[in-house]
């Protein structure tokens, strides 16, 4: 209860409660620069205060943001974008195509260190540079005048428009990154593009934000924005059940029951996968037969059970409603098989065998996944794993360290709804690859899919690709497609959630005091 009396004393700056809108994050961002942001929290954040060349609608239809209009040419291999007219900084510096054109080859200069590099590599000349084997020169990025952006591609990818609707290709201010350094992005020296501005960073608290004047899309509705960084989704739960709270975006798993079918309560569906990464470089996840026999060991069903968010269990990759789900594919739950396995590795009845670390993220369902997985191992091989939590920004920092852990819990949420996003992400070259996977085959069927128009050979090579990932080389292990569940007050007005979580705050408000 300190926490919530905290919250309520320190509330709203006397802005009138029907003008403050308030949102529970599940946690902190990895960082709010646009370019070198890659989770899913800073992404929630950046979309509050940025606006890209496009954004997606609840369909997840590629929609004008910044840019007017785009037009492909015959072999989808470059693409124009024409800025809307008179665009502003919300610092009132004209807003021209050049901040594209920075943003998007700061983004790709090696010396950023951007995980998310490789989603521009579809730019011709983007790797190449990105990977210090090419010049900027080369890459295929200009602006010929403040309201145009060509961009040249290696290969069609009609999906582009996707693409720029995605928090890296957001514009950013190079006078301001050179002046400020890295505190560039903190209130006082940032300029945005988006619904809001940050007035007040309170660093693993909350951040506050009020209107931007300059928005070109429209004018927000709420004249303050509260977005409060709650790992703890009980913390979160009592805030909203004590009224100091309007949005919780994810629920505690426990409270789920007693909100389904309440108004305050939002279930949908959503493009995301929870999976167990192995890394395949540490041992004992280098051996395949482990890999495999823990994959086999484990009974999906249980989830939904422990978790109650309407989880659906899965052993393939990419997830149901994408084009290229293929629900056969995978290892299934086969405890004698996975024994066999074991022992075929040289632990009979898990004997011998060394153990290893689970590492997953802080968060009430990251926690119980990590419990029942723990149980289910020991019961099913005989094998004792270590779980261990960190909060967000520790557990990416270590995931990606030079020691990471064997094995860790994570989850893939679409960046744009095709499964180029799903598939690339454990290409070789992809900085999001934290597996130490390579397959030349695997990386050349998911190139190919994207050049063939013929959805029946694309269905194919996915369906191969898949079955190298996560049965041949049983690299990852996937385990059940997510839901959404949000808590929010039934007198909010335009308030959308699409399949990948999005939500878009600027135009939401209050129908009547909350």
């Amino acid at each position: 209860m300190f926490i919530v009396a905290t919250l309520f004393a320190c509330s709203a700056d006397k802005v009138p409660r029907n003008r403050v809108l308030r949102v529970a994050l599940p946690g902190q961002p990895s960082v709010l620069d646009p370019n070198k942001a890659y989770d899913a929290i800073a992404g929630f954040m950046l979309m509050q205060m940025s606006e890209g060349l496009t954004f997606h609608n609840s369909q997840l239809i590629p929609q004008a943001g910044l840019a007017e209009s785009w037009k492909f040419n015959e072999d989808f291999t470059e693409i124009t974008y024409t800025l809307r007219p008179n665009l502003k900084w919300s610092d009132g510096v004209p807003l021209v195509a050049g901040d594209f054109e920075y943003s998007w080859k700061r983004l790709l200069n090696p010396d950023t260190a951007a995980e998310y590099a490789y989603f521009m590599y579809d730019v011709a000349g983007a790797e190449a540079y990105n990977s210090g084997k090419g010049a900027l020169e080369g890459v295929g990025i200009s602006a010929p005048d403040d309201r145009t952006i060509v961009v040249k591609l290696r290969r069609p990818a009609p999906f582009f428009p996707h693409i720029t609707t995605f928090m890296v290709t957001y514009p950013v201010r190079r006078d301001l990154v050179e002046k400020f350094g890295a505190s560039w992005t903190e209130p006082g020296n940032v300029a945005v593009t988006g619904p809001f501005v940050p007035i007040r960073h309170e660093h693993e608290y909350r951040m506050t934000l009020a209107p931007n004047p300059h928005w070109a899309l429209g004018t927000p509705q709420v004249d303050q924005l509260e977005l409060y960084m709650t790992a703890e989704k009980s913390t979160a739960l009592n805030l909203f059940v004590t009224g100091h709270m309007d949005i919780v975006l994810d629920m505690l798993p426990l409270a789920i029951p007693a909100f389904r079918g309440s108004k305050d309560y939002f279930n949908g569906p959503m493009l995301q996968v929870r999976y167990i990464g192995l890394r395949l470089d540490t041992a004992p996840m280098d051996d395949v037969r482990v890999r495999k026999a823990l994959a086999k060991s484990i009974k999906r069903e249980e989830f939904p059970e422990v978790l109650k968010g309407g989880e659906l269990p899965s052993k393939t990759w990419l997830p149901p409603g994408m084009f290229g789900h293929a629900p056969d594919i995978g290892l299934g739950y086969a405890p004698d098989e996975a024994r066999a396995l074991l022992a075929e590795a040289g632990y009979p009845d898990g004997k011998g065998f060394p153990g290893f670390l689970l590492l997953f993220r802080a968060g009430d369902d990251w926690s119980l996944l990590a419990e029942n997985l723990q149980q289910q191992w020991k019961r099913e091989l005989g094998i004792d794993v270590e779980i261990q939590v960190r909060e967000q920004k520790a557990f990416f920092g270590e995931i990606d360290g030079e020691k990471p852990p064997p094995s860790h819990l994570a989850r893939w949420i679409a960046d744009f709804p095709d499964p180029e996003n799903f598939m690339s992400l454990f290409k070789a070259n992809s900085g999001n690859n934290t597996l130490k996977f390579a397959s030349d085959r695997y990386d050349e069927l998911v190139e190919n899919a994207v050049r063939t128009d013929n959805d029946v050979q694309r269905m194919q090579m996915y369906s191969d690709a898949q079955r190298i990932l996560v049965v041949e080389e049983a690299a990852m292990i996937p385990i059940y497609t997510a839901a959404q569940n949000v808590l929010r007050r039934p007198g909010l007005t335009n308030l959308e959630f699409n399949a990948m979580g999005d939500a878009r705050l600027g135009d939401v408000g209050w129908a009547s005091a909350p």
